[in-house]
Protein backbone atom coordinates (compact mmCIF):
# COMPACT_ATOMS: atom_id res chain seq x y z
CA UNK A 1 0.00 0.00 0.00
CA UNK A 2 1.55 3.29 -0.88
CA UNK A 3 1.55 5.98 1.87
CA UNK A 4 0.45 8.81 1.37
CA UNK A 5 2.41 12.35 1.44
CA UNK A 6 1.22 14.80 4.75
CA UNK A 7 0.41 18.02 2.48
CA UNK A 8 2.82 21.00 3.37
CA UNK A 9 0.00 23.57 2.73
CA UNK A 10 -0.73 25.99 5.89
CA UNK A 11 2.95 26.02 7.27
CA UNK A 12 4.12 29.24 5.77
CA UNK A 13 1.07 31.25 6.45
CA UNK A 14 -0.91 30.97 9.20
CA UNK A 15 -3.97 33.17 8.55
CA UNK A 16 -5.05 35.35 5.85
CA UNK A 17 -8.01 38.53 6.83
CA UNK A 18 -9.27 41.02 4.62
CA UNK A 19 -11.29 43.95 6.39
CA UNK A 20 -12.29 47.52 5.49
CA UNK A 21 -9.99 50.19 6.79
CA UNK A 22 -12.87 51.83 9.30
CA UNK A 23 -12.78 48.43 11.39
CA UNK A 24 -9.73 50.42 12.73
CA UNK A 25 -12.21 53.66 13.70
CA UNK A 26 -14.34 51.30 15.95
CA UNK A 27 -12.75 50.77 19.27
CA UNK A 28 -14.05 47.35 19.80
CA UNK A 29 -12.77 46.12 16.20
CA UNK A 30 -9.78 48.85 16.84
CA UNK A 31 -8.65 46.68 19.77
CA UNK A 32 -9.63 42.94 18.38
CA UNK A 33 -7.37 43.25 15.29
CA UNK A 34 -4.61 44.69 17.98
CA UNK A 35 -4.73 41.64 19.79
CA UNK A 36 -4.57 39.06 16.59
CA UNK A 37 -2.09 40.84 15.11
CA UNK A 38 0.53 42.22 17.74
CA UNK A 39 3.85 40.71 17.23
CA UNK A 40 2.88 39.14 14.31
CA UNK A 41 5.11 38.65 11.54
CA UNK A 42 3.80 38.66 7.67
CA UNK A 43 2.60 40.72 4.31
CA UNK A 44 0.32 43.18 4.23
CA UNK A 45 -1.55 44.66 1.43
CA UNK A 46 -3.42 47.83 1.19
CA UNK A 47 -6.41 48.58 -1.40
CA UNK A 48 -7.66 51.56 -2.72
CA UNK A 49 -11.70 51.10 -4.47
CA UNK A 50 -11.10 47.60 -4.62
CA UNK A 51 -7.36 47.60 -6.33
CA UNK A 52 -3.85 47.08 -4.94
CA UNK A 53 -2.41 50.12 -3.71
CA UNK A 54 0.58 48.80 -1.44
CA UNK A 55 2.63 46.02 -0.08
CA UNK A 56 4.74 45.57 2.29
CA UNK A 57 6.51 43.33 5.28
CA UNK A 58 6.25 43.59 8.69
CA UNK A 59 7.64 41.42 11.94
CA UNK A 60 4.65 43.28 14.13
CA UNK A 61 0.99 43.84 11.70
CA UNK A 62 -0.29 45.55 14.13
CA UNK A 63 2.34 48.56 14.60
CA UNK A 64 2.68 48.60 10.70
CA UNK A 65 -1.32 48.81 9.37
CA UNK A 66 -1.07 51.06 12.08
CA UNK A 67 1.52 53.52 11.26
CA UNK A 68 -0.12 53.60 7.70
CA UNK A 69 -3.02 55.23 9.13
CA UNK A 70 -0.83 58.58 10.34
CA UNK A 71 2.32 58.26 7.34
CA UNK A 72 2.60 59.13 3.47
CA UNK A 73 -0.58 56.33 2.39
CA UNK A 74 -3.14 58.10 5.10
CA UNK A 75 -6.35 58.36 3.19
CA UNK A 76 -4.67 56.21 0.26
CA UNK A 77 -6.14 53.30 0.99
CA UNK A 78 -9.58 51.77 2.32
CA UNK A 79 -9.13 48.34 2.95
CA UNK A 80 -5.91 46.34 3.99
CA UNK A 81 -5.37 42.28 3.93
CA UNK A 82 -2.98 40.58 6.13
CA UNK A 83 -0.97 37.01 5.79
CA UNK A 84 0.10 36.03 9.19
CA UNK A 85 3.09 33.98 8.22
CA UNK A 86 5.28 31.09 10.11
CA UNK A 87 8.76 31.97 8.67
CA UNK A 88 10.19 35.03 9.61
CA UNK A 89 13.41 34.69 7.34
CA UNK A 90 11.20 34.30 4.32
CA UNK A 91 9.15 37.61 4.63
CA UNK A 92 11.66 40.01 2.12
CA UNK A 93 11.90 37.20 -0.39
CA UNK A 94 7.91 36.83 -0.18
CA UNK A 95 7.61 40.87 -0.72
CA UNK A 96 9.85 40.97 -3.43
CA UNK A 97 8.06 38.01 -4.69
CA UNK A 98 4.18 40.20 -4.73
CA UNK A 99 6.20 43.46 -6.03
CA UNK A 100 7.99 42.25 -8.69
CA UNK A 101 4.67 40.76 -9.96
CA UNK A 102 1.71 43.07 -8.59
CA UNK A 103 3.69 46.41 -9.24
CA UNK A 104 1.10 48.68 -6.74
CA UNK A 105 0.96 52.01 -7.58
CA UNK A 106 2.09 53.13 -3.75
CA UNK A 107 4.89 51.49 -3.84
CA UNK A 108 8.59 53.08 -4.50
CA UNK A 109 10.69 50.07 -3.97
CA UNK A 110 10.13 47.23 -6.20
CA UNK A 111 12.18 44.46 -3.81
CA UNK A 112 15.44 43.70 -4.80
CA UNK A 113 16.97 40.65 -5.24
CA UNK A 114 20.91 40.13 -4.88
CA UNK A 115 22.60 39.68 -8.52
CA UNK A 116 23.44 35.84 -8.51
CA UNK A 117 19.94 35.27 -7.82
CA UNK A 118 18.79 37.85 -10.90
CA UNK A 119 21.06 36.03 -12.66
CA UNK A 120 20.69 32.61 -12.18
CA UNK A 121 17.75 32.15 -14.86
CA UNK A 122 18.93 34.93 -17.36
CA UNK A 123 22.63 33.35 -17.84
CA UNK A 124 21.04 30.33 -19.49
CA UNK A 125 18.22 32.35 -21.64
CA UNK A 126 20.95 34.67 -22.79
CA UNK A 127 23.82 31.99 -24.02
CA UNK A 128 20.86 30.25 -25.56
CA UNK A 129 19.84 33.48 -27.65
CA UNK A 130 23.60 33.43 -28.55
CA UNK A 131 23.68 29.96 -29.52
CA UNK A 132 20.27 30.53 -31.55
CA UNK A 133 21.57 33.60 -33.24
CA UNK A 134 25.07 32.14 -34.12
CA UNK A 135 22.61 28.97 -35.89
CA UNK A 136 20.67 31.37 -37.84
CA UNK A 137 23.68 33.10 -38.92
CA UNK A 138 24.91 29.96 -40.50
CA UNK A 139 21.42 29.09 -41.88
CA UNK A 140 21.77 32.73 -43.56
CA UNK A 141 25.09 32.22 -45.00
CA UNK A 142 24.20 28.69 -46.44
CA UNK A 143 21.37 29.97 -48.13
CA UNK A 144 22.72 32.79 -49.45
CA UNK A 145 25.73 30.87 -50.89
CA UNK A 146 23.05 28.37 -52.40
CA UNK A 147 21.40 31.99 -54.43
CA UNK A 148 24.33 32.74 -56.09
Amino acid sequence: MVKKQKSTRGRLIRGIAKLPAALLDNSFFKTEVGKLLKGSPGIYALYRREKLYYVGLSKDLKSRIKHHLEDRHKGKWDAFQVFKISKVHYLKDLETLILQVASPPGNRQTGRLPKKQRQALERPFKAALKKMQRETKSIRRTIKFRKA
